[in-house]
């Protein structure tokens, strides 16, 4: 399955950059480390010089080969980003993580559930235990991103149902929650997190529910893209207007794209001023093309500072216009879930968008 992460994009590109392979140069130990150039996009491309991914146009990134030593750090939200000093990105200025050299494959998530399978309309028990993808050994150390160690999404087959939750990190390293499938069918499962001393992940899983008779194929997504009204997407969802922009105006496959939100109030009209931070973040966005093979992950272009603490975000000044930073794959239909705290309230907004091919 392809994977595809931009983010601010932690996944994103983070995400494509776990799925690289380590490329087994021989390395004399008298000789300078050895890099390679890798697309974040397609494991198959590298190369000994920089440059840009004859595919995608995408920047390579630095990689450490096979065999190579040293310290190895990069950013959480921007994977393009890579240093073998710590500091601080250049582009979004957060701490850059001492993390690994990408590894041949992603890590290893298994996932328990009580009941097994789960049932529609109850309450399951997930649990999620994370082992190394080439020692087997279970991971029991993770980053915090976002104020959480472990970001979890449950999407169902057909889009119609969407969570991001959390779940809670156990004595013994695993994650457990407990959750309700609200309706019969297939479900995938995006778990998002990111190993202490390893490289940012997402994993892709798929679960259907007990007793159901439908088959996969049927209950695939057919997404129709909404209606601009007057040049821009709108929707309204408890008690908040939501008018969303692109920039460019219109965003291509293949090309670096922000998602301009402007929220106001539904019965005064006027803009929110009420927007807390959530999660570390002034807002979220999950983004999934049709089929579900291309995720990204993505947060605001601006940022919080990771040094503030709970009250002191409290206290920050609220804003009616948050701007994230996105980046679509492929040409095709795509859904953005995005979500945004008013006071003490979560609301998820979603928009249907078609992305077309770059000119």
């Amino acid at each position: 399955m392809k994977r595809n992460r931009r983010e601010f994009l932690r996944t994103g590109l983070a995400l494509a950059a776990t799925t690289l392979p380590v490329f087994a140069l021989a390395q004399d130990p008298q000789q300078p480390e050895q890099i390679v150039y890798v697309c974040p996009m397609h494991a198959d491309v590298s190369s000994k010089l920089p440059g840009k991914c004859p595919k995608c146009s995408m920047k390579l990134i630095a990689a450490k080969a096979a065999g190579s030593s040293g310290d190895f750090y990069s950013c959480p939200m921007h994977p393009d980003i890579v240093s073998n000093q710590p500091g601080n990105c250049s582009k979004c200025k957060m701490k850059l993580v001492k993390s690994a050299p990408p590894e041949v494959s992603d890590y290893v998530v298994k996932i328990q559930t009580v009941p097994s399978p789960p049932r529609a309309g109850q309450k399951a028990k997930f649990r999620f235990t994370i082992f190394h993808p080439t020692t087997d050994q279970q991971i029991k150390q993770f980053n915090i991103l976002h104020d959480m160690p472990f970001h979890l999404f449950v999407v169902s087959q057909d889009f119609e149902a969407f969570q991001h939750i959390h779940p809670d990190k156990q004595a013994d390293g695993s994650f457990t929650i407990e959750t309700k499938l609200p309706k019969a069918g297939y479900y995938k499962i995006f778990c998002d997190f990111f190993p202490a001393g390893g490289t940012p992940q997402v994993t892709h899983h798929s679960l259907v529910t007990a007793g159901y008779k439908g088959d996969l194929m049927s209950s695939l997504a057919k997404l129709t893209p909404d209606k601009p009204v007057g040049g821009k997407l709108v929707k309204t969802v408890e008690g908040t207007r939501f008018e969303l922009n692109f920039e460019p105006a219109e965003p291509f496959s293949g090309k670096s794209a922000e998602l301009r939100y402007h929220l106001t109030d539904e019965k005064t009209g006027g803009p929110v001023t009420d927007l807390k931070p959530y999660l570390g973040a002034w807002g979220h966005t999950l983004i999934l093309s049709e089929d579900a093979t291309d995720y990204l992950h993505s947060h605001p272009t601006e940022m919080i500072d990771e040094e503030l603490t709970i009250e002191e975000r409290d206290k920050l000044p609220g804003k009616a216009d948050v701007v994230f930073d996105t980046f679509f794959p492929h040409p095709g239909n795509y859904r953005l879930w995005s979500q945004f705290q008013r006071r003490e309230k979560i609301i998820t907004v979603s928009f249907t968008v078609y992305i077309p091919r770059l000119k």
